[in-house]
């Protein structure tokens, strides 16, 4: 047997479609800055939000999906005492989490392939797949011209979220995305093909930062 941590798919192949003139960086959840909120002597009632408090509500349905995101946890059933790697969670069937974020980061490929993930898992895969589908090239760096493909590796992640998530809201984003990339292939100038990209790359980065941040 043999374990594949995932991440490695998509940005491999958006790279080498077509003819590009520049290197793919691979956006992996990059370090998130910090900032420190200012102190203040102001007291704030039940019923007042602060500046910062209000900025820091999420637009539907990203705040939602994140609050169901924060709230999930990783099933207590089938753990192993170890795991091979570090901060993680990993269970008898082959699937391996991270243990700060609750994402898939590994899974084990029999000969017959993965494991189906226990109900209690779902939601972790979901994350899972949801980082490795961010994990493409910047707009700046993506393939350039028409190379058929591009986003194929994108909507193929969409499909295996649509078969595991529950969650309404999640749904829907997840239709919307997968809308807007449907006739990549088939669109006429470069500078809409790059509109769109850009589009989707700046949905993905959002979600996955939902994943990123504790």
């Amino acid at each position: 047997m043999k374990k594949f941590a995932i991440g490695l798919g998509i940005s491999s192949v958006l790279l080498v479609a077509g003819c590009s003139d520049s290197e793919g960086s691979a956006n992996i959840g990059g370090n998130e800055s910090e900032t420190t909120p200012e102190e203040s002597t102001t007291e704030v009632t039940a019923e007042e939000e602060t500046p910062e408090q209000e900025d820091a509500q999420l637009e539907s349905p990203y705040q939602e999906i994140k609050e169901h995101f924060d709230s999930y946890e990783l099933p207590e059933e089938g753990r192993l005492a170890d795991s091979e790697f570090v901060n993680a969670v990993e269970y008898e069937n082959g699937y391996t989490f991270d243990q700060d974020t609750k994402a898939m980061v590994a899974r084990i490929h029999s000969e017959s392939g993965p494991a189906e993930p226990t109900d209690g898992q779902n939601t972790g895969v979901v994350m899972g797949w949801l980082q490795d589908a961010s994990a493409i090239p910047t707009p700046e760096n993506r393939t350039k011209g028409n190379a058929a493909g591009q986003v194929d590796p994108i909507l193929n992640r969409l499909q295996q979220i649509k078969e595991l998530n529950d969650f309404e809201p999640l749904e829907q984003w997840v239709i919307e995305t997968e809308n807007s990339l449907m006739n990549f292939d088939e669109i006429e100038t470069e500078q809409e093909r790059a509109e769109v990209y850009a589009d989707t790359y700046e949905r993905l980065e959002k979600m996955s930062s939902l994943i990123q941040e504790p």
